[in-house]
């Protein structure tokens, strides 16, 4: 396989990601800290992932502003949201994917020695 042709589908592969992830709204389904169930703490947040990369956790007070990115390659997410309080500063890391399909995505990370296991669906 040619270099072109490689990088041909690796940008249709990047496309997919961008589109599965901008397409709709996600809410945490279940996030599972050090063993601790803290989903409920995300139920007032609903996330909208954009293509330049910014992403909005909204809520009934108003919107929490970060940052994400996809690596479709390596199977891993990064969030980063500067300036959130806790829970959304908890999505804060780099994820790797475990299992996915168009509407629902699990990841999991290590944060200062604590796993954490996420859990989006799409609305």
């Amino acid at each position: 396989m040619g270099l072109s042709c490689k990088k041909a589908i690796e940008d249709k592969k990047e496309d997919l990601v961008l589109d599965a992830m901008t397409n709709g709204r996600w809410y945490v389904y279940s996030f599972v800290d050090a063993g601790q169930d803290i989903t409920a703490s995300f139920s007032p947040y609903e996330f909208q992932f954009y293509r330049d990369g910014k992403v909005s956790g909204l809520s009934s007070t108003g919107e929490v502003k970060g940052t994400w990115d996809g690596d479709p390659n390596a199977m891993t997410i990064s969030a980063s949201f500067p300036e959130a309080g806790d829970p959304v500063k908890k999505l804060n890391a780099l994820w790797k994917v475990v299992d996915n399909s168009w509407d629902y995505v699990k990841a999991q990370t290590t944060v200062d020695g604590s796993a954490r296991q996420l859990y989006l669906k799409k609305k």
